[in-house]
């Protein structure tokens, strides 16, 4: 895949375990190729810059056979909405209703990308993985919807 289709693959169907920025996907790209876990290609294109697109090798795939082994490490969970929220205690109630419905639509956005991805799926596990997610969007639409009821309260 392209560093692009990569980016895009794991918004869509990674994004309750990763995330991947343009400016850690691209550098570790590059230090996967250069320790041979990943090959790239060139593909050229009519009126644009040719296309790089990166392969996993047999070395790469030992190497993520030997990381699923590994124990995980913990969670790091980091969402600028709750810093905001939390630290906006002094905002007015309707700035505050802005900033959840504005999350409120990032997630319904993230709920239909879910769910067309889902249809993609074939192996049990990458399934397993989905229903967390979707679980997860499914769970922080309902708290949003408290919480806009609360605040439209206060």
């Amino acid at each position: 895949m392209t560093g692009y289709d990569i980016k895009k693959r794991v918004e869509a169907a990674l994004s309750a375990a990763t995330n991947a920025s343009y400016g850690t996907l691209y550098p570790t790209l590059h230090k996967l190729l250069k320790e041979g876990a990943v090959e790239v290609q060139e593909v050229p294109q009519v009126s644009r810059p040719s296309k790089k697109v990166y392969r996993i090798t047999d070395r790469g795939r030992r190497e993520v056979h030997q990381w699923l082994k590994q124990p995980p490490a913990a969670d790091q969970i980091r969402r600028e909405f709750l810093l905001k929220l939390y630290l906006g205690k002094d905002l007015p109630a309707e700035d505050l209703l802005s900033l959840v419905s504005s999350r409120k639509d990032e997630a319904e956005a993230m709920l239909r990308t879910l769910r067309a991805e889902q249809k993609g799926i074939i192996h049990p596990r990458q399934a397993w993985v989905m229903d967390y997610a979707l679980s997860l969007c499914k769970a922080e639409l309902d708290w949003l919807a408290q919480l806009q009821a609360q605040i439209g309260v206060a």
